[in-house]
């Protein structure tokens, strides 16, 4: 599922402007793609250091500090796409290079988790972002 993101949400904003925002949500659908792009690449770093040896437990983040750092509302749409594609291919070898390490994570706030709840955990993430675009495109 995580490998088809790039194509399922480039098609599924074909003819968005980015701009578009659910009354009852944050964050514009470009925004949305800046988090899902990010939130990968912070667990890929995270499973890359644990199977890389280092030490078990892991730092959080704050999506909304996150996204205020990065300046998501100045992210254009092609610029959110972009990074969601270059986000993609390094989780995804993250989580082939850690799949034989036993990786256990401690998060400070989830606990212990294996590569396969880190896995589902990611996915859940992107599908359910998808949902809230769907919902701010009205689709």
């Amino acid at each position: 599922m995580v490998a088809g993101l790039p194509a399922a949400y480039t098609a599924l904003l074909a003819g968005a402007t980015g701009r578009e925002r659910h009354p009852d949500l944050d964050w514009t659908v470009a925004e949305y793609v800046c988090h899902v792009a990010d939130n990968l690449h912070v667990w890929a770093e995270r499973l890359m250091g644990i199977a890389g040896g280092g030490p078990p437990l892991v730092g959080g983040y704050d999506e909304m500090a996150l996204a205020e750092a990065r300046n998501y509302p100045s992210i254009p749409l092609p610029a959110a796409l972009w990074s969601l594609g270059r986000s993609v291919p390094g989780w995804l070898d993250a989580v082939d290079r850690s799949a034989t390490t036993g990786v256990v994570l401690v998060h400070p706030e989830r606990g212990g988790m294996t590569r396969a709840e880190v896995m589902v955990a990611n996915a859940h993430d992107a599908e359910h972002h998808r949902w809230d675009i769907e919902r701010s495109l009205a689709r």
